[in-house]
């Protein structure tokens, strides 16, 4: 049972719903030049840091459909963009092994970035409204530069929830 409990669906559902809270409550009262700061989209992308593109996609995609749960977006919408971010952010693993501090922030920026431009993407298929037109040009830049500040946080939360432990590099004895 307790090897049950540390499975990475276990930690994820828990940090996802207050993520996914403060998303909702406290952070419709912040605006950076008209933009609402991206919280859960910002935890997705930083997943790919530490966890590849492929467990961050997962995790991506199971945060969105609880996101869309809860805000009653068509299904899928945010699993989509959130699994994509994720994924867009985890290529990091293909430049580097252990990749700096400087460089994760910036793959956390374009996975988040990417992530927000396909939330109008597909709205514009499933929905009525979508296109944001202009106003991307300043949604992007202050999503992408609010995750790469986030991820100072979320890339250590995310390596817990993915329960990855960090690399260690042992010298060679001889």
């Amino acid at each position: 049972m307790e090897a049950l409990l540390r499975r990475p669906i276990f930690r994820i559902v828990p940090v996802a719903l207050m993520l996914i809270a403060l998303q909702r409550v406290a952070m419709d009262g912040i605006h950076l030049w008209g933009v609402v700061p991206q919280i859960v989209l910002a935890f997705c992308a930083a997943s790919g840091v530490p966890g590849g593109a492929d467990r961050a996609a997962w995790l991506g995609f199971v945060v969105g459909l609880m996101f869309d749960l809860g805000t009653g977006s068509p299904l899928g919408q945010h699993a989509l963009a959130f699994g994509l971010a994720g994924y867009t952010a985890g290529l990091v693993n293909v430049v580097a092994v252990d990749p700096h501090w400087w460089l994760s922030m910036m793959f956390v920026a374009l996975g988040a970035a990417v992530g927000e431009f396909t939330i109008p993407v597909v709205q514009t298929f499933v929905s009525d409204g979508g296109w944001h037109g202009e106003r991307l040009s300043t949604i992007l830049p202050v999503v992408a530069i609010t995750s790469a500040a986030l991820s100072v946080i979320f890339i250590p939360l995310s390596r817990w929830c993915l329960a990855i432990r960090k690399k260690t590099w042992k010298a060679r004895v001889e």
